[in-house]
């Protein structure tokens, strides 16, 4: 008993101290609402299976890895198996669909001959280049499950990107033009179509009629904030009244001016900077009140009712609760990070060809800038692409200066 009771002491003694630290009263409302909700990111995301049909989440930026293991742990449960068993995904194309398919629900004789397939339905799934490890590692991993599940009983995996070019259309610049105004021109109407008309199929056909739809950024909003078009979300709002909703998985917010890192990049590619969501007192919060993993709704929420930041444009005087049904926080923005890289992920490609086919790619856009095929050049971008590796974010120190000083 002697010996416990230095022990006691210092236990309390960290106890008050930790929960003594006085709160800035710009965040003291944020933090006492985090106080009371105990509910993770993944059960939040299936109890709106329990309310809605259809429930659309807004990926954080595309190659970000940790996301996916919170969409794994989500698919893979017994709950999603039983009563959703649908995905849908910007990532990945439609004219691709029904290979990624069919991987997930191949048995293979061995790891070597799983992997050669993977990658080579990974690499064909996207145009021009696609290699990001989240997704990739995401299809892996629901080869595996579907292969432990009885077959009615299986996740299908339904991509919804822009199509592939065809091969006619990779063979000349007039070819690659059409293919892009028929493929990016109308992008979200064109997904949001795909999207509708399985899903309307799987509500006839099957018994399990709900489905999981994930979209990077605006695609997932529930309203458009763009002029002259709409997001995939909001066709979906739309279509099924009373039966959507939409969860943000936390990231940080853009901002309107252009980042100079990407300037190489085909406009329609490049990125904006990003700073923390509310000049980080969301952020500065939850590590105030010590949540890491965690789900709410938005309505009655002091979140809710802030500007929506996350959208550059200021003349649009929307709220998060305006535009996102609830908002789940997965780990904190130091935890995150960034992956790239497929092993061997140009394995048996003709590259010369494919070579050529970018650059006819890049000046349908705009970009005349030819890369040069030659051995020495495959080589580098082999490596690049079949190399994984794992980053944080590149302005890491930049946020966490704006997060602690609210802390």
């Amino acid at each position: 008993m002697k010996r416990s009771f230095p022990l006691l002491f210092l236990f309390v003694l960290l106890h008050h101290t930790c929960f003594s630290q006085e709160v800035k009263p710009q965040i003291a409302p944020y933090v006492n609402f985090l106080n009371q909700q105990n509910t993770s990111a993944k059960d939040y995301i299936l109890g709106l299976f329990k309310k809605y049909d259809v429930v659309i989440l807004c990926e954080r930026e595309h190659p970000e890895i940790t996301q996916y293991d919170l969409i794994y742990d989500v698919v893979s449960s017994p709950y999603f198996q039983k009563n959703v068993g649908t995905i849908f995904t910007e990532v990945g194309s439609y004219s691709n669909r029904k290979n990624t398919l069919g991987f997930t629900k191949t048995k293979f004789t061995n790891d070597s001959l799983k992997q050669l397939r993977q990658a080579e339905v990974y690499r064909n799934g996207f145009f021009p280049m696609w290699n990001n490890t989240n997704f990739y590692n995401f299809t892996g991993k629901l080869n595996s499950l579907n292969n432990r599940l009885r077959k009615n009983g299986q996740i299908n995996l339904l991509t919804c990107g822009s199509k592939n070019p065809t091969s006619g259309e990779r063979k000349s610049l007039e070819g690659m033009k059409k293919y892009v105004r028929e493929n990016f021109v109308g992008r979200d109407s064109l997904m949001a179509s795909y999207i509708i008309q399985s899903y309307d199929s799987i509500c006839k056909n099957s018994t399990r009629k709900k489905a999981l739809v994930i979209m990077n950024y605006r695609h997932a909003f529930s309203k458009n904030l763009l002029s002259g078009g709409s997001n995939v979300g909001t066709f979906i709002f739309d279509r099924y009244p009373g039966k959507v909703a939409n969860v943000y998985i936390n990231h940080v917010a853009y901002t309107d001016k252009a980042d100079e890192r990407q300037k190489d990049k085909p406009k329609v590619f490049q990125g904006s900077q990003q700073v923390p969501i509310q000049d980080g007192k969301w952020d500065a919060s939850f590590k105030i009140a010590g949540k890491e993993n965690i789900g709410f709704d938005f309505t009655d929420s002091p979140f809710g009712k802030e500007h929506l930041d996350i959208w550059a444009d200021t003349t649009a005087n929307y709220r998060y609760q305006d535009i996102f049904t609830g908002f789940v926080f997965y780990l904190p923005l130091e935890k995150h990070k960034i992956s790239f890289g497929v092993k061997n992920f140009f394995y048996g490609v003709n590259f010369e060809e494919m070579v050529n086919e970018w650059n006819l790619f890049y000046k349908a856009l705009g970009k005349n800038e030819e890369k040069k095929y030659s051995p020495e050049f495959q080589d580098a971008v082999t490596k690049e692409a079949s190399t994984i590796r794992v980053m944080e974010y590149s302005d890491l120190k930049k946020y966490e200066e704006i997060i602690n000083k609210w802390l």
